[in-house]
């Protein structure tokens, strides 16, 4: 079994949510499932990252939109439950991590930010590992149904940053930045993932894998995609196993619940069992 560890705050319940899209119901589901009663199972209150490292990622006026939007709080916790789980993680204190999110990220540019984004967390994180000189090298896998357009634009010269986007539309860039095609089916996603995915982070060879796991490929999202709850930790194990090869088990798996609650209830007790070697499906 490996120590595993939860990110979590309430301030990221939305019951307000449009389409009911509220982490906190994925965070009861966690709950409800036993899990944090688990001895191997930590859960860690995410607190709010540090104001200064968000003004070196994102502009001045495009964070005081952000401020008169209403939506700072929730960003700040967002981004400290994805650093806190990378810092944890990268010194040893966990061997990996789920970081749940209440609000997204990874369409935030220097700049603007578009699709319910406002500051880009992995982006933040990474700073802030960087900064304190716990590694330099990431590989940033996001199978949200959408580019990770911000993401990619912010470490677009960045070799050290590998971003293996799954989307129907971008561009790939040299060696570290790809872009590779949805699937239509849990099947057909599973056994591309797994003949996609590892070979390149074999090439990288990361310090640690962070997973932007987006819910809105699931069928009853908005998404354009067509996947169930029991494809999600299918990939997981597929990413655990990667991480277990070529950067001692460190993976770090963020997710928001862009698709409606019942997803995320399903889905993220199925994840954290993945991550702390409690799934019996292998």
């Amino acid at each position: 079994m490996k120590k595993t560890g939860v990110f979590y705050n309430e301030i990221m319940r939305f019951d307000q949510a449009p389409m009911d899209m509220n982490i906190g119901k994925g965070f009861d589901g966690i709950r409800a499932s036993g899990l944090l009663e688990e001895d191997n199972i930590y859960l860690v209150e995410a607190e709010p990252i540090a104001e200064g490292l968000v003004y070196q990622v994102h502009t001045m006026d495009w964070l005081q939109q952000v401020k008169r939007l209403g939506q700072w709080d929730m960003c700040l916790y967002s981004a400290g439950s994805t650093a806190m789980a990378l810092e944890r993680v990268l010194s040893g204190e966990l061997n990996n991590a789920l970081a749940l999110v209440g609000i997204g990220g990874h369409h935030a540019r220097r700049d603007y930010a578009w699709g319910g984004c406002y500051v880009n967390h992995e982006a933040l994180a990474i700073l802030a590992a960087r900064n304190a000189g716990l590694a330099n090298r990431f590989a940033v896998i996001d199978t949200d149904t959408h580019h990770g357009d911000g993401t990619r634009d912010l470490f677009s010269d960045d070799d050290e940053v590998m971003h293996i986007c799954y989307c129907d539309y971008g561009h790939g860039k040299g060696t570290t930045k790809v872009c590779l095609h949805h699937a239509s089916n849990d099947e057909e996603f599973v056994r591309r993932f797994h003949q996609e995915v590892p070979p390149l982070l074999q090439e990288f060879r990361p310090d640690l894998i962070l997973w932007f796991c987006g819910l809105d490929t699931h069928r009853d999202s908005y998404g354009t995609q067509a996947l169930t709850e029991h494809c999600y930790p299918r990939l997981c194990r597929v990413l655990a196993e990667a991480a277990d090869n070529l950067c001692k088990g460190r993976l770090v798996v963020r997710v928001g619940c862009n698709a409606p609650s019942h997803v995320a209830a399903r889905a993220l007790p199925e994840i954290v069992k993945v991550l702390a070697g409690l799934d019996t499906a292998r």
